[in-house]
């Protein structure tokens, strides 16, 4: 046993490791054993996949004939030592537990109530008193299994929780039931005498325990009624608070809202809130849905309140956090979208023009893309719709009017819209009539399109005379307000509580008196916009600092002074003499894998693609893009870059891609098709093609060439770079999780609306975000499996199963915890744990490796070592967690807790669940950065950058030492001086 506190009487015995020791311990209800079927209370990753191997059918392919293989240099030591990180190793949470009580601080007792609050012995437990047991809890071990703990008969004088391991209670009458972790035993809140029935043992080693005093733990307990505050209402309790202080100094106390009726808490929207209560209101609009049955109930009350002067600033505040934080309340909810336009129309009349002006940005920011499809029966039928803007009056395209009852409208389409692309064509810097002539010439029409009232209002109000210049008519815009817009796509680190929304009004005020003249040379007020963000960054939509205790530990809103810091992204090292045909390499691109004698890409960052455009006769240059450049933008670039002297509209950019057949297709690209890095095949290639030369673009001979090439096996593609792939895509499903998606899916309160109403429009049930971020891990777990069973090599095989290892590490040094899980998973799937001669052939250093890795994710003491890793002061966002924890986390605190208590709604577990969501939500808080995610193993002796050993880029094959001039190879392993 080993223990740093003072131990109550019952456990003072436990460092005798074969000594009985008569700790009796009262079972209570609560802490009922749970089902077992392992002796061992703390399972491995093998454990768990083992139990699906069947060694009968063990297959042994070592006999297979082998073809040769490219050895490898011994050069991945700097890997493996990494993999040694001492992030692994620490415990917080027993660091904290084994300090004397009287030594724990603030942080240390929030560090253990994080990882308590998970027990179910804690369950239903106010947060105080979670608090208090923290406070005085002490910690013990048994080493050895099947030493006695307590003997039956003998008294109690502590209450106990399991942390780790499971003990077995064996009573009189010969029954036995197991207790495993997170169960407790001991005494009950009382100071009566109570005495064990039964002998309790422990079934394994390394048995963890916490204590507490039965003196301590019944006044606790006892306290609590002391510390509530009871409000009634006609003689009925309508909320309960509870007496709360966050720190030792008594700085920090006040009273907190646990329990009420609906509309007790629905009022309390606009009442004060005390200094330990800040964030009430941000709980209330995330968990109202699991006690009410519309936001209709909330967006009445706050229309009523409006109408009192004293309450109308508190209303606007929290309609302002409402809409910023979960506007997909407000979309595609007709009632709301009402809601939402009387409110306006109030602050119109109540001239609050500052607070009206947040408003509508913020629905500018929101708004989420929606994709809406129509069909015509020919090219001559009319539009049912309108446009409105243009680039030639500087404003993208809207929708202007459109026919009630028609096909566009019960599509969705609506007046205000704007128009980011038609059948794949970028609308973001088009005339109208050509936007119009787009429309017309197809029949079938998918629409992508986002409201945007900020913009879109400006548009209606610009003054006549600018289409005097244009020589146009401007239709008539005065014939009713636009709809609100919707609101949506903007990053989770967007969602704040309300000290976060103090704004300036007359600061806001001040940014409608923007020059006309510079606006003139926006697209689409792209520029302004961005400039009224900026302006207004510290009041509607400020960053979201982070302390210094990292996005990990305990940090939530609630707990205030703790000191903050922006995050600065470090700056890479720029070579000064670039251009698209001579770029830097050092500078990160994620989107081309070709491995044929191609020239050098160019730099790109986070937002940037890179594009390989071919000529007729096979040269070839690369251009830099973005998502949202056009075909004909690309034309423009690749003239330049093959130096032609042709003007661009002699040229058109065509797509040539080779059947498996061997059957080549081409096809001439719109001008204002966009996406188009997204869009290319690996058996297909761009070509500059003339528009005034009938040219064969690619002959047979390039067309097999072509299509050798698309063949490309896992160990051609480098490490880091699936491993960047894997976790950009991660983190883009990751971060367009709602946070109301973890409270429809724990409390199943969306299913049957969303069936009602696919059934309705005839289409299919949309699957959320959150959903395929959890079908993702399984994905990936499958096809690191599938790749190493379909590859009949015996050592190409042990090649596969090193090369996700390595992949595994470059998962962990990108923080994407998901895609590492699943990796390791995969290997540990039956069909491949199994093959014992792949794994005999495994150098042992990347076995040592593999279990490291793999012991991140041991489960014993609720996943302690992975929780370590995640809480740690130094990793900060972006993070991808394991769904996994987070799935379960949530859910016990769902079902260890209940929804009412008393009759009244149990807003405690609300609020721990918001606070959990939180906590999520802000590791995807910064954007995830390809070009800085290894940015520590590119700087050379020097200080300069130098290519890692596992290169990203398979052409990468020589790179220059800024610092010192010197080279180095793409494996960074050689230094020769100038």
């Amino acid at each position: 046993m080993a223990s740093r506190a003072p131990l109550p009487a019952d456990f003072s015995r436990l460092h005798l490791a074969d000594g009985l020791h008569p700790q009796g311990t009262h079972v209570s209800s609560s802490q009922s054993g749970c089902s077992i079927t392992s002796d061992s209370g703390s399972s491995s990753l093998s454990d768990i996949y083992q139990a699906t191997e069947c060694e009968p059918g063990d297959m042994d392919l070592s006999g297979l004939p082998e073809t040769a293989v490219d050895s490898e240099e011994d050069d991945d030591e700097e890997d493996i030592e990494r993999a040694s990180d001492p992030l692994m190793s620490r415990d917080i949470v027993r660091d904290c537990l084994e300090k004397d009580p009287m030594d724990r601080t603030d942080d240390d007792i929030e560090q253990l109530l994080e990882f308590m609050h998970q027990l179910p012995a804690f369950a239903n437990m106010t947060m105080s008193v979670r608090r208090e047991l923290c406070a005085v809890m002490v910690f013990a071990v048994v080493e050895r299994a099947g030493t006695v703990v307590l003997n039956d008969g003998e008294e109690l004088d502590s209450w106990s929780v399991i942390l780790n391991g499971s003990v077995e209670v064996t009573y009189p009458e010969g029954r036995a039931e197991i207790l495993c972790m997170g169960n407790s035993f001991g005494v009950s809140p009382t100071m009566d005498k109570e005495y064990m029935k039964g002998v309790m043992k422990t079934k394994v080693d390394d048995c963890q325990f916490v204590c507490i005093a039965q003196q301590d733990y019944c006044c606790i307990l006892n306290q609590v009624e002391k510390n509530m505050q009871k409000v009634e209402e006609e003689g009925e309790i309508v909320m309960v608070k509870e007496h709360r202080e966050l720190d030792r100094t008594g700085t920090r106390k006040g009273h907190i809202v646990i329990k009420g009726t609906t509309e007790r808490l629905t009022m309390h929207l606009v009442e004060e809130h005390s200094v330990v209560d800040p964030t009430y209101i941000e709980d209330f609009l995330l968990t109202y849905r699991t006690f009410l049955s519309s936001p209709m109930v909330v967006g009445e009350k706050l229309l009523e309140w409006f109408h009192d002067p004293s309450l109308r600033d508190k209303v606007t505040r929290v309609v302002l956090l409402w809409v910023n934080n979960h506007f997909n309340d407000f979309e595609g909810d007709l009632a709301m979208t009402r809601f939402l336009e009387e409110f306006e129309n109030n602050l119109e009349r109540e001239k609050m023009c500052g607070h009206l002006r947040l408003l509508n940005i913020a629905c500018a920011a929101k708004a989420k893309l929606r994709v809406v499809t129509l069909t015509k029966p020919s090219r001559e039928a009319p539009l049912a719709f309108t446009l409105l803007g243009g680039a030639e009056k500087g404003f993208r395209i809207f929708i202007d009017s459109v026919e009630p009852g028609s096909k566009a409208a019960e599509a969705g389409l609506k007046r205000g819209d704007q128009i980011l692309e038609v059948n794949g064509q970028n609308f973001e810097n088009v005339q109208l009539s050509k936007a119009n002539e787009i429309l017309r010439n197809n029949t079938h029409l998918s629409i992508t399109v986002k409201t945007n009232l900020l913009v879109f209002k400006e548009l209606l109000a610009r003054p006549d005379q600018e289409h005097e210049h244009d020589g146009e008519d401007e239709p008539d815009r005065k014939n009713g307000a636009p709809h609100i817009p919707k609101i949506g796509d903007m990053k989770k680190a967007s969602r704040y509580s309300i000290p976060d929304l103090a704004v300036d009004v007359e600061q806001v005020m001040g940014l409608e008196k923007v020059s006309k003249k510079g606006k003139a040379n926006t697209v689409g007020g792209r520029n302004k916009l961005k400039k009224i963000f900026d302006k207004t960054l510290t009041s509607i939509l400020p960053p979201k600092p982070y302390n210094d205790v990292g996005v990990g530990q305990s940090q939530d809103d609630s707990i205030v002074g703790l000191k903050q810091s922006k995050q600065i992204a470090p700056a890479l090292p720029v070579s000064g003499n670039l251009s698209s045909s001579n770029p830097d390499l050092l500078q990160s691109h994620h989107r081309i894998l070709d491995f044929n004698n191609q020239p050098e890409p160019p730099p790109a960052n986070m937002s940037d693609q890179v594009l390989r455009v071919f000529k007729a006769d096979q040269q070839s240059r690369y251009i830099m893009i973005s998502k949202d450049t056009t075909a004909k933008e690309v034309v423009a670039q690749a003239i330049r870059e093959f130096a032609l002297t042709a003007a661009p509209d002699a040229y058109s950019l065509c797509e040539v891609s080779v059947t498996p057949e061997g059957v080549i297709k081409q096809r001439r690209l719109p001008e204002q098709l966009s996406k188009l890095a997204d869009r290319i095949q690996l058996s297909g290639r761009y070509y500059l093609k003339s528009n005034m030369e009938t040219e064969t673009l690619c002959s047979d001979e390039d067309a097999q060439e072509l299509l050798r090439e698309s063949h490309i096996s896992l160990l051609q593609l480098s490490t880091v770079e699936v491993a960047t792939q894997l976790s950009m895509r991660a983190f883009v499903l990751f971060s367009a999780i709602e946070p109301t998606e973890y409270i429809d899916d724990l409390f199943k309160l969306r299913s049957a609306a969303l069936a009602a109403a696919a059934a309705a429009s005839k289409t299919e049930v949309p699957t959320s975000s959150l959903k395929r971020f959890e079908e993702a891990i399984n994905r990936e777990t499958f096809w690191v499996a599938s790749e190493v069973v379909r590859e009949p090599n015996q050592l190409k095989r042990m090649k596969i199963v090193k090369h996700f290892v390595k992949i595994a590490l470059h998962c962990r040094e990108c923080k994407n915890f998901n895609s590492m899980f699943a990796i390791i998973s995969g290997l540990n799937l039956a069909p491949v744990s199994r093959l014992r001669g792949t794994w005999e052939k495994l150098p042992s250093k990347y076995e040592k490796l593999f279990s490291d890795l793999q012991d991140l994710f041991d489960p014993s003491r609720n996943m302690a070592k992975y929780r370590n890793v995640l809480n740690n002061q130094n990793l900060q966002p972006p993070i991808i967690p394991l769904f996994p924890v987070i799935k379960k986390d949530l859910t016990f605190l769902h079902e260890g807790n209940d929804s009412k208590v008393d009759g009244l709604v149990n807003f405690e577990k609300l609020r721990m669940m918001a606070k959990e969501i939180r906590h999520v939500g802000r590791m995807a808080a910064v954007n995830m950065d390809p070009a800085l995610m290894f940015r520590t193993r590119y700087v050379c002796p020097e200080g300069s950058q130098t290519a890692p050993n596992d290169p990203p880029y398979p052409w990468a094959e020589r790179l220059t030492c800024h610092g010192c001039n010197g080279s180095f190879t793409a494996t960074g392993k050689t230094h020769e001086s100038p």
